[in-house]
């Protein structure tokens, strides 16, 4: 039911790494969605493991760029919007799915609504049962980075906020253009943070779907370097978006984000078999039991986070010394884009 008769093209931006069995998923469950005025534009990073190939075979309609090699996430998005023709985009990762015929054409209907809504996503969050109950909300803290939290169905209002992650993050393109794009200094992580904080500084809004379908099937197991990339990256977005007492006062903040009620809730709860299961949705018959498996891993986390926020503080006098903020906050990173990178 889209009201004032709004059907925008929506551009569907896809980035794709050697993950081919996640990304056939997802494709399919757009395919099934009822509102048909979308394009998707996949943009695959040098893959070798047949992904292209398989897609091909799915449906001839989608545009696909291939990279001669990986150029990271925060360049390739700026070259699918580019690429696009839609005036609202739909940056969605790989390894998501939509969990009903209707979740576009519900998106689309929250924007025809409300003007001032600039963007919107979120994460589902699933029972047991695989039954989306409720959504994922990322908040940032002072240190440069996020936690995510869990609200249920308990009403039709969508949830404002500051930052939103781009493993669905639908945004008008007008006000996508009007900051720049992804800043490109980010190759692998951070760069939605990055860009969805920048919009809300210059008073964009900012939503969680209140009844979030999209499901985002991320694995919990990191792999060690993702840990130190991250924690990195984060010294830059304090230095770029932050004031100078963040930097400052790291310490204290990094100690207030890693001891605290609820992070030691968190530590607790992965000791415990089922971790995918979410707390609220343990039976009261069901047992909880420590393993050692749960012990060893719950350790090596917390060891590793602890240490690549330690070790990050290397960069902050070479950021620093190597980039001036100020002009890095003006730059249109879409003008930066070589289509001549992409072969059709």
């Amino acid at each position: 039911n889209i009201v004032n008769n709004y059907y925008p093209l929506v551009s569907i931006i896809i980035l794709n790494l050697k993950i081919k069995k996640d990304l056939v998923k997802c494709l399919n469950s757009i395919q099934t969605q009822i509102y048909k005025n979308y394009e998707i534009i996949l943009i695959d990073n040098a893959s070798n493991d047949g992904s292209v190939e398989e897609v091909l075979k799915l449906s001839q309609d989608i545009r696909i760029f291939k990279t001669k090699k990986n150029l990271g996430t925060s360049y390739t998005r700026n070259a699918g919007v580019s690429f696009s023709k839609g005036e609202v985009i739909w940056f969605l990762d790989n390894d998501v799915n939509l969990e009903n015929t209707h979740t576009l054409g519900n998106l689309i209907e929250v924007f025809s609504k409300d003007s001032s809504i600039h963007a919107l996503g979120g994460e589902a969050k699933l029972d047991h049962l695989g039954k989306s109950i409720g959504t994922k909300k990322l908040k940032l803290f002072p240190n440069g980075l996020t936690k995510g939290y869990f609200y249920e169905k308990k009403s039709n209002i969508n949830i404002p906020v500051e930052i939103l992650p781009s493993c669905n993050l639908m945004i008008r393109k007008n006000c996508f253009n009007q900051v720049g794009g992804f800043d490109d200094f980010y190759f692998f992580y951070l760069e939605d943070i990055d860009l969805t904080y920048r919009l809300f500084k210059n008073n964009f809004k900012l939503f969680v779907y209140h009844r979030c379908p999209v499901v985002h099937n991320f694995s919990d197991l990191s792999r060690f370097k993702n840990h130190f990339i991250s924690k990195r990256n984060r010294i830059y977005f304090i230095l770029k978006n932050l004031k100078l007492k963040n930097i400052i006062f790291l310490p204290f903040y990094d100690f207030l984000y890693l001891v605290n009620f609820d992070n030691i809730k968190r530590i607790y709860g992965k000791l415990f078999q089922n971790q995918k299961v979410y707390k609220s949705l343990i039976t009261k018959n069901e047992k909880k039991k420590i393993t050692l498996n749960n012990i060893i891993n719950t350790f090596k986390i917390t060891f590793i986070t602890v240490l690549s926020i330690l070790t990050s503080y290397a960069f902050i006098p070479l950021y620093l010394l190597k980039y001036s903020f100020q002009k890095r906050n003006k730059i249109n990173f879409l003008n930066k884009v070589n289509k001549s990178d992409f072969v059709k």
